[in-house]
C-alpha cells in the first residue's frame, strides 16, 4: 500500500498535480473531505475499517498536509516530487506510522502546526 492523504486540497488542479507527481512512483494520491478529517488514518489508508459517519464538526484545518503510507523507503523521491508539484514547506507532511495510526487527521495536523510553530520560534517541539 502506497498511499498519499490529501488533506486540505480544496481545489483539482492541486490535486492533480500531487497524483501526476507521484503516479509514475506507483503512488496513489488520496484527497480526504472535510467529513473524513476526525477519521482515524487508519481508516482513511484502508489499513482497518469502519469511521463511517464520522463527520467535520469544527471546519477546515487551516492549511494543507499530506500522510505519506507505505512510503518510508522512497522519501528521498517523494519529497522532491512533492515539492514541485507545489507541495513545498508550507503544507505539512507526516509519515503513517505504528505511533499515530489511530490518530484523526485533525489532530496529527494540530500536533504537527505545534511543532512546526515552535521551531520557527527557535524552541523545541
Amino acid at each position: 500500500m502506497k498511499k498519499l492523504l490529501l488533506f486540505g486540497f480544496d481545489n483539482l488542479p492541486a490535486v492533480m498535480a500531487v497524483a501526476s507527481a507521484v503516479a509514475p512512483m506507483g503512488i496513489e494520491a488520496v484527497p480526504v473531505g472535510r467529513r473524513e478529517y476526525d477519521c482515524p488514518l487508519e481508516v482513511l489508508a484502508g489499513l482497518a475499517a469502519g469511521g463511517e459517519g464520522a463527520s467535520c464538526a469544527s471546519g477546515p484545518l487551516g492549511g494543507r498536509m499530506i500522510v505519506l503510507c507505505g512510503l518510508e523507503d522512497q522519501l528521498d523521491t517523494v519529497l522532491p516530487a512533492l515539492a514541485k508539484a507545489g507541495a513545498g514547506p508550507e503544507c505539512l507532511k507526516a509519515v503513517l506510522t505504528a505511533h499515530n495510526r489511530r490518530w484523526s487527521g485533525r489532530k496529527l495536523f494540530a500536533e504537527l502546526d505545534r511543532e512546526r510553530r515552535a521551531l520557527q520560534k527557535g524552541g523545541r517541539p
